[in-house]
């Protein structure tokens, strides 16, 4: 990936120079949000491109300057009895209330959907 480009994939070798081109395409669909236990700053939101068939990693902090409010949770409840089990799906997009620190990224993940189904 050169300094000039948001996103390369990794099969088909298309570029998207900007992060909104990126969202824009419709041909960059959601698949589900990755939470890495522990490591807020390392979970993924994954996309199919659908031009080739691949999946696309994008870290969530890369992305989300485009929530409208900002969270300051810093709990990490993903696997305790007190999760929803929201992130360890990809069968639903429902949202979370939990306190948690991934829930910014499950709320960044059902923002993109809806960005997707315009």
């Amino acid at each position: 990936m050169s300094e000039n480009s948001f996103k390369v994939c990794g099969a088909c070798k298309y570029t998207w120079r900007t992060i909104d081109d990126f969202i824009n395409d419709k041909a960059v669909k959601v698949l589900w949000l990755q939470v890495i236990p522990g490591h807020p700053d390392a979970n993924c939101i994954i996309f199919e491109h659908r031009n080739c068939g691949s999946t696309i990693s994008v870290l969530t902090f890369k992305l989300r300057h485009l929530l409208s409010r900002k969270f300051t949770y810093t709990d990490d409840l993903y696997g305790t009895s007190e999760c929803n089990d929201f992130c360890n799906t990809r069968d639903t997009m429902a949202a979370c209330e939990k306190e948690c620190v991934n829930a910014q990224d499950r709320e960044l993940a059902r923002l993109l959907v809806t960005l997707k189904w315009e």
